[in-house]
């Protein structure tokens, strides 16, 4: 796991060097707006901004990991059944034979 997250911090990282104008981009009027403000007031617009993404990447992360460690348990558990025997492996056959027919519900 913490190999991918420094791969994918560098990667992150490369394409804010190498591209710089596309952070600046935005609508008009924000621009311009932004642009009529003191360097004090400027600086106050990139806390926020920043105060702003900081709860979205955390949920965004912690859905993520979350999902991810569900995904292991779920594979850990179901070679766990299998090899004991105790279940039958999912298929859309075996979900199919347990659903009513349409003239059984008529």
């Amino acid at each position: 796991m913490r190999k991918w997250a420094g791969r994918i911090g560098a990667i992150a990282a490369a394409g804010l060097v190498a591209a710089p104008r596309v952070v600046a981009q935005g609508c008009a009027m924000c621009y311009a707006d932004a642009a009529a403000q003191s360097p004090r007031a400027r600086h106050h617009l990139d806390l926020a901004i920043l105060t702003l993404l900081v709860p979205s990447v955390l949920m965004f992360a912690g859905v993520l990991i979350a999902a991810f460690r569900r995904r292991e348990r779920d594979v850990t558990s179901d070679e766990e059944q299998e090899l004991s025997g105790s279940r039958l492996p999912r298929t859309a056959t075996t979900r199919a034979r347990a659903l009513p027919t349409p003239e059984a519900l008529l």
